[in-house]
């Protein structure tokens, strides 16, 4: 059985209906008290006098009946630290630890005036030796590999750096170089140089989530944006630097055999190496994305693509404060579920264990069938929950999904000639539809002025850029946008001739903009349009006027180096300088304290 205690204003808990869910869940007693000292001090003497778990709830903002299941059917002292942006959470305390968190209580009544937040809690646990496991701590927590294998030694590495007085942004920042470190020795053909790094890689992930531990094990208990930017950052560089340099890796010298004998015994096509790589030489896998390194750069590109229209989908998704996807938040089949769904730390796993062993080829093969299976049995349960619940409800320009989208100037203008008054998702479905059947037969048949078709279809899309996107499913819409301005230019680009390399740079860059505004956009520092990032519809015509002109590689070098560094840019002075109010347009605000 469990008891709860709601720390919260007078009358927050009511108000946001958390008292209600608790007691449909199965707890047996409700209480509620103040998030002062006071309260703090009825927490240590319920965890006293409780001699059953303890649940404790913090804020008013109602915690998702999906976490809190999660969370009683834990088995153990376990936390939900309320994200990124919200000072609510939920910790759940087995009754072993009720007498570290009697004494934590106090402590922390004796040394905190202000309220007090989920992370605070959570912070004097650690320093009391209890192990907390932190649900939904920082991007891609969920997965065995980092429930079972990472977060022992994060947690022990986040008490570490605590006592070291070190920040996640520091973490975050280690994570990132060891990251790069991991990716130069994966750009080597030889095995034991793949060997290396394996560690740096490994080590990359463990530093990520001891600094996604310690955000939220903070007094405050509230990541700071900039932080939680930092954590989504690092990741998907990381992960992207890693693809980059298995596609270098590929186009490495094979050792030839005599003079007209084609390659030496044993040795695989490009993409194919390691021990075991000469043993898929007749398989699809050596034939799927087209021959040679070029293939395996296609192979590359295409599991970019997957990773980053999952990334927008779980932003936009989480936009709407919905439940997650999990089908089986209290059984075992709950862990069967999360390495499904494929998170980072399982695709690390498959990374190492398929590059070392099979080298790139299979590593991408794996990523793209797996990855798939997993987006769509993710998606699945995300549309079915969205379309038995009411959307997202209104939302300003700065930070509702609208923001999400990266429209430009002319993607602004064009909406506000409609004033939002169209729905945004069937036009975006209609521009992706044409433009990956036109991308499919080949832009590089399409002569002339005809290569701009489908930008023109995706300019349909334009149409719902006002529109605040408060339908059930319009959490869509910023994803299928990326996804179908990256199709564009990849296969805009290669068939223009412009070097595999030089494409995945661009797409990478657009994709790090894209995310850069949906993160700035859930905090509040949203922009009205994405005047110097041209917009995902002004970089479209800008490529596609390159490719009519015959200046496509000159073009993708161009662009993607300026992206690159307005990604910088943007970093010193969107996430660095205070955040900033300006009216943006009719009904428009954009800006808010982060």
């Amino acid at each position: 059985m469990t008891v709860a205690l709601v720390l919260a204003g007078s009358g927050d808990a009511a108000d946001a209906g958390l008292c209600g869910q608790l007691a449909a869940l199965g707890v047996r007693r409700v209480d509620e008290a103040e998030r002062t000292g006071p309260g703090l001090l009825t927490v240590a003497s319920a965890a006293r006098a409780a001699g059953e778990r303890v649940l404790i709830c913090v804020g008013a903002d109602a915690v998702l009946e999906p976490v809190l299941a999660r969370l009683l059917g834990a088995g153990e002292t376990a936390a939900f630290a309320g994200g990124s942006t919200g000072t609510g959470g939920a910790l759940v305390v087995d009754p072993s630890d009720l007498a570290a968190l009697a004494s934590a209580a106090e402590a922390l009544a004796a040394t905190h005036a202000g309220h007090v937040a989920i992370g605070g809690l959570i912070g004097e646990l650690t320093r009391r030796g209890v192990t907390v496991r932190i649900l939904d701590a920082g991007p891609d927590s969920e997965g065995v590999v980092a429930q079972l294998l990472a977060d022992p030694a994060a947690l022990d590495m986040a008490r570490w750096a605590a006592w070291r007085g070190l920040n996640p942004a520091t973490l975050y920042g280690i994570s990132l170089g060891l990251g790069l470190i991991a990716a130069l020795w994966f750009a080597q053909l030889a095995v034991h140089a793949k060997l290396l790094a394996v560690p740096a890689l490994a080590a990359c992930f463990v530093v990520a989530r001891s600094a996604s531990l310690l955000a939220v094990t903070s007094r405050d208990g509230r990541i700071r944006p900039v932080v939680a930017w930092l954590g989504v950052a690092c990741g998907l560089l990381t992960e992207l630097a890693v693809y980059a340099a298995l596609a270098v890796s590929s186009g490495l010298a094979v050792p030839a055999g005599p003079p007209g004998a084609g390659p030496a015994p044993g040795a695989a096509p490009a993409g194919l190496d390691g021990p075991f790589g000469y043993a898929l030489q007749n398989t699809f896998v050596a034939s799927l994305g087209g021959a040679g390194t070029a293939g395996v750069w296609r192979l590359a590109i295409a599991a970019l693509l997957l990773l980053a229209v999952r990334q927008m989908a779980e932003l936009g998704y989480e936009r709407t404060a919905r439940p997650p996807g999990s089908l089986f938040p209290r059984s075992s089949l709950r862990l069967l579920e999360q390495v499904v769904t494929f998170p980072a730390g399982e695709r690390y796993a498959v990374i190492v264990v398929t590059a070392v062993l099979f080298g790139p080829r299979l590593t991408f093969v794996v990523l793209l069938i797996w990855g798939v299976l997993a987006g769509g049995y993710v998606l699945a349960g995300q549309v079915a929950r969205s379309a038995r619940s009411p959307g997202a409800g209104p939302a300003r320009r700065a930070d509702g999904p609208a923001a999400y989208r990266g429209d430009g100037v002319v993607s602004c203008w064009i909406g506000s000639l409609v004033e939002g008054r169209l729905p945004p998702l069937p036009p975006v479905l209609v521009g992706l539809l044409v433009t990956g059947v036109l991308s499919y037969l080949g832009l590089g048949n399409l002569p002339g002025i005809l290569v701009l078709t489908p930008v023109e279809a995706m300019l349909l899309a334009a149409l719902g850029a006002w529109h605040p996107h408060d339908g059930p499913l319009d959490w869509l819409v910023p994803a299928l946008l990326m996804a179908g301005e990256c199709v564009f230019l990849a296969a805009l680009g290669l068939a223009g001739h412009a070097a595999a390399w030089l494409v995945f740079t661009l797409l990478a860059a657009v994709v790090m903009r894209h995310v850069d505004l949906a993160l700035r956009a859930r905090v509040g520092r949203g922009i009205a349009a994405d005047v110097f990032g041209l917009g995902w519809e002004g970089r479209m015509l800008l490529a596609g006027l390159a490719a009519w002109a015959g200046l496509t590689p000159v073009a993708y070098a161009v662009l993607s180096g300026y992206l690159w560094l307005l990604f910088i840019w943007d970093f010193l002075s969107g996430w660095l300088a205070p955040a900033r109010l300006a009216t943006t347009g009719p009904g428009r605000t954009d800006g808010d304290d982060a």
